[in-house]
């Protein structure tokens, strides 16, 4: 017993540092996120309804856009920097710099959240508390993630989203059967377990032991710099991936927009498979473990399997939206293929990015970003007021194809400079 054992240990420390072992390792981990998220889905949508399940896309379209501003790219930076193998930031540092700025998120969050409050979309006292909870815990919780993943630390990350999946998910029925399940507690339950697991991270990660004290700042000023390009191609990633909600809930309402967020279920749930395979591509380019060459044939062959699951994907689902999320959301099986397209052609971004990453120079991150964003918000402010939720998936399906297009040229451009 305890050879096999002390076998399977071994295997399993073999397979961890390869790109499939690491791969899966951060699959796993975003599975979990992904698990208690479609769970979140389908109890909310559900019990509340579209207008209701529009109200939270709102909540967690807000929070993402407030923290790839908040945190000035930092994240990125951070991460990018704790893989170099000569480099000189510690965790101190990162860690130190990213409680600096969470006052910066409470203050965007809150003007963000009250702008739109007393125009257009009229959320209600606790439920804009609420959001802007929500706001400072995504930031805390994605710049843990980064932490750990710079470290490149990935079981840490797994084990604690799956603990926190299970917990949520425990909460979250709690709240249906004694029927408190609102918007404002949903969104209260996402934003609490983000805060615990963010501290817990931040613990295994050593930042804690030594006390804050011993938080270093000298490097906070190299940490921005790097960050600005990376902050510039998040929020243009965000325009690209999340305007079309906020346009949509304006022009249409929350009941169009939550039709629309169902369609999108099945491809964005999907997304975990290119995000978690990029994420080990780039780390393992930046730490010197792969060369450009074989870095790229990596991302072609993931494009094509990844394509061949969406499309099987979108023929399941066509027949199961109407079953698993009610009748009331059977015309957003209309929009279902546009989107799945979509998401095929984003995946070829997503891996042109990882290769950036790993590769070039960290000023050049946002770059493709940036420039697909403006093809992406002209689009979505053109198509989504004149033809609603369907002009909101044509549009991604062009824009996402203007994005890794754009990708695709700057990428190759400084992969020149690299060499083979």
């Amino acid at each position: 017993m305890a050879v096999t054992a002390r076998f399977m240990g071994e295997r399993w420390a073999g397979l961890s540092q390869r790109l499939r072992g690491e791969a899966l390792i951060v699959l796993l981990s975003r599975l979990a996120n992904v698990g208690v998220g479609t769970v979140f889905v389908l109890l909310t949508a559900r019990h509340l309804g579209p207008g209701g399940r529009g109200e939270i896309t709102i909540a967690f379209t807000l929070a993402w856009a407030t923290t790839n501003v908040a945190d000035l790219g930092t994240s990125t930076s951070g991460r990018v920097n704790l893989l170099s193998p000569d480099g000189d930031v510690g965790v101190s540092d990162v860690v130190s710099l990213t409680v600096a700025l969470l006052p910066l998120q409470v203050v965007l969050s809150t003007v963000v959240v009250g702008v739109l409050s007393m125009t257009s979309l009229h959320l209600s006292l606790g439920f804009s508390v609420a959001v802007v909870a929500l706001s400072v815990a995504t930031m805390m919780f994605n710049s843990a993630v980064f932490l750990l993943y710079g470290l490149r630390r990935y079981r840490d990350v797994l084990v604690t989203e799956a603990s926190l999946a299970g917990v949520q998910i425990i909460v979250l029925a709690g709240l249906l059967l004694s029927g408190r399940l609102t918007t404002t507690s949903a969104v209260v339950t996402m934003a609490v377990g983000s805060v615990v697991g963010a501290l817990w991270l931040v613990w295994v990660a050593g930042a804690l032991q030594h006390g804050v004290r011993a938080w270093g700042t000298t490097r906070w000023r190299q940490l921005i710099s790097e960050g600005l390009s990376p902050m510039a191609g998040g929020v243009a990633l965000f325009l690209s991936l999340r305007l079309d909600r906020i346009v949509l809930a304006i022009a249409a309402g929350t009941y169009s927009l939550g039709l629309y967020t169902v369609a999108l279920a099945i491809p964005e749930t999907l997304r975990i498979l290119p995000r978690a395979v990029s994420q080990v591509i780039a780390d393992r380019g930046r730490s010197g473990i792969d060369s450009a060459a074989t870095a790229r044939r990596h991302t072609r062959l993931f494009v094509v399997g990844n394509s061949l699951v969406l499309a099987a994907a979108a023929l399941v689902g066509w027949f199961l939206l109407p079953v698993v999320f009610g009748e009331g959301f059977v015309d957003s099986r209309d929009m279902l293929v546009v989107v799945t397209v979509a998401e095929a052609v984003l995946s070829i971004h997503l891996m042109q990015q990882a290769l950036l990453v790993g590769f070039g120079r960290p000023h050049g991150i946002g770059v493709p970003q940036v420039v697909g964003a403006v093809v992406m918000v002209a689009l979505d402010l053109v198509m989504i007021p004149r033809w609603g939720m369907h002009g909101a998936a044509w549009a991604a399906l062009f824009g996402y194809s203007a994005l890794a297009l754009t990708s695709t040229i700057w990428t190759n451009h400084e992969l020149r400079r690299v060499g083979p």
